[in-house]
């Protein structure tokens, strides 16, 4: 076996599967409960803005990290989009009470194709996968029915933890969990959030899947360049 030489944190959404739009389950809610509606995904983009709790990551919500109480207070956000094209308050609570259901469904996220050759790849030369998420309670349950549990150690939510990237107290919580390694890197999509987050915490980090490379210091086309990355720093 590979010896233990640190821990990768990975985003997850936009990073290790294809951004997955709350648009999009917004809608698929749309063509369950009202299959002759006339109503577009753009119709409903003015709504989702700013409203999510990882649009304010210098507030924790640890007062929310249980599922229900964190799904609860997200049900007004799907009510305010379900109203802003048209339907009435009773309707619209009815229908964010749908949301739920079909954004923890496995098959609305799509696996990049490098994502498991990369992980398993990693983890062989013994690196230790986390992924790090402003994500939903349900995450873990999503990762496993993708079948990445087998190569990843642990998976952290913020909706789980009260505490969003870059909040430093995600990175620290994630460092702490993971066993305080002595080395570790930080892979996501998100130059904010993810790079310079992890950066403030004292962490590597490396930006995929991104064309805003700007004041980036390390980025990638793709996950297999994350393998070439990590190796030529680590081995220096």
């Amino acid at each position: 076996m590979a010896r233990n030489r640190g821990v990768i944190f990975w985003d997850f959404d936009g990073t290790l599967v294809h951004s997955s739009s709350w648009r999009t389950a917004i809608m698929d809610v749309l063509n369950e409960c009202d299959p002759g509606h006339s109503i577009d995904q753009e119709q409903i983009r003015p709504y989702l803005r700013d409203i999510f709790p990882w649009h304010k990551p210098e507030e924790p919500h640890l007062h929310l990290c249980a599922p229900d109480d964190w799904w609860k207070a997200l049900e007004p956000v799907f009510m305010r989009c379900y109203k802003g094209v048209g339907y009435n308050d009773k309707r619209a609570a009815e229908l964010a009470r749908h949301a739920r259901r079909h954004t923890i469904k496995p098959g609305r996220y799509q696996l990049y194709d490098d994502a498991i050759p990369v992980l398993a790849d990693l983890k062989e030369k013994g690196w230790r996968h986390v992924i790090l998420s402003n994500h939903i309670p349900e995450l873990p349950d999503v990762v496993n029915a993708l079948g990445l549990s087998v190569y990843i150690d642990i998976c952290i939510t913020s909706a789980a933890t009260g505490y969003e990237k870059p909040h430093h107290q995600a990175f620290r919580n994630a460092l702490s969990a993971a066993g305080n390694p002595e080395k570790a890197w930080v892979i996501g999509d998100n130059i904010i959030s993810d790079v310079k987050g992890a950066e403030a915490a004292g962490i590597p980090a490396i930006l995929v899947h991104s064309t805003q490379i700007e004041d980036v210091t390390l980025f990638a086309n793709n996950l297999s360049d994350v393998i070439k990355i990590i190796e030529n720093i680590s081995d220096r």
